[in-house]
């Protein structure tokens, strides 16, 4: 039986808008526009619900038509939503997100009513949570929030993905983290080591582990993911796909080592899996909507010669 599963992060309404090609200055261009719900923590989340992870999601959201959509939404994917917040007088999350034809983005994103989420708000949703449970948190939220979700972790089993990197970590934070999930860009800005190989990931990795974080997954787009712990290091390839949509790629991945994690897999096969898922969710729109199934990911790992 699976350990209890419990997001908390931030929700977006993603606006995308596909074209041949990523705007530049003074340029207009002409392409399509297509309405997502988003945000790196229901998009997290919703990976989890897809793979059968029946997960609880903390999040906030302001009183809009959004927030109903959005709601409804994560309900029909599986989620259970009874920890989130409307927040009065705010407006709903709201991501601007250009995608070209190879699948490459960039992202503006109008937080909402995701910067009035809280400390007491953090310790509110953990408030029932079982102490084996595993918790996926994302630097989405406010520093005050994440800097909670680490104070009141307990016993749980924590994946902290610093995306975007709103602060650095301090030793005592680093230690209440039993596994990071940074982009090389991230990586980066928490280490000040450029992650442009494998190798130099598995410095930034040994960096962060010895600044007392448990394990250190480092995700690197087309090469993978590596992974540090205090007995092993692991190069997870990546598998060969046709890009459409790199957008939630990092969360279909943390999603998916959610889930594997909370199956007490070991973590040799949950990289293997969370690889596989998220290369599976980049061959289609949207973020949310691009998240498989088991069923889809044991296909394509199947395909690809792996089971």
């Amino acid at each position: 039986m699976s350990r209890p599963l419990i997001f908390i992060g931030t929700t977006n309404l993603d606006i995308v808008f596909y074209a041949e090609q990523l705007p530049v200055h003074g340029q207009s261009l002409i392409g399509t526009i297509e309405e997502f719900g988003g945000g790196k923590g229901a998009n997290q989340v919703v990976a989890a619900a897809q793979l059968g992870g029946n997960p609880f999601f903390a999040t906030m959201f302001g009183e809009d038509d959004a927030a109903h959509s959005m709601t409804q939404g994560l309900r029909d994917a599986g989620v259970n939503t009874s920890k989130i917040i409307r927040k009065p007088g705010f407006k709903s999350g709201k991501a601007l997100i250009f995608v070209s034809s190879d699948g490459t983005n960039i992202i503006g994103i109008d937080a909402g009513a995701n910067e009035a989420f809280n400390a007491t708000d953090v310790k509110t949703a953990l408030s029932d949570v079982p102490q084996d449970a595993v918790m996926v948190v994302e630097m989405g939220l406010p520093v005050e929030a994440c800097r909670a979700a680490l104070e009141f972790k307990g016993d749980r089993f924590l994946i902290f993905n610093p995306a975007p990197v709103r602060a650095q970590l301090n030793k005592t934070e680093c230690s209440c983290i039993d596994i990071i999930t940074p982009n090389e860009t991230e990586a980066e800005q928490l280490t000040g080591i450029k992650v442009n190989s494998v190798e130099q990931a598995f410095e930034a990795a040994k960096l962060l582990h010895n600044l007392g974080v448990a394990a250190v997954a480092i995700t690197l787009g087309q090469n993978g993911v590596v992974y540090l712990d205090s007995e092993r290091q692991i190069h997870q390839n990546a598998y060969p796909v046709t890009a459409v949509d790199t957008t939630g790629a990092g969360d279909a991945f943390n999603g998916a080592l959610a889930v594997q994690i909370a199956k007490e897999c070991n973590i040799a096969d949950a990289l293997h899996f969370a690889v596989a898922t998220a290369g599976l969710s980049v061959t289609r729109k949207g973020a949310q909507q691009s998240m498989p199934t088991e069923a889809e990911v044991m296909q394509f790992l199947s395909e690809q010669g792996d089971k």
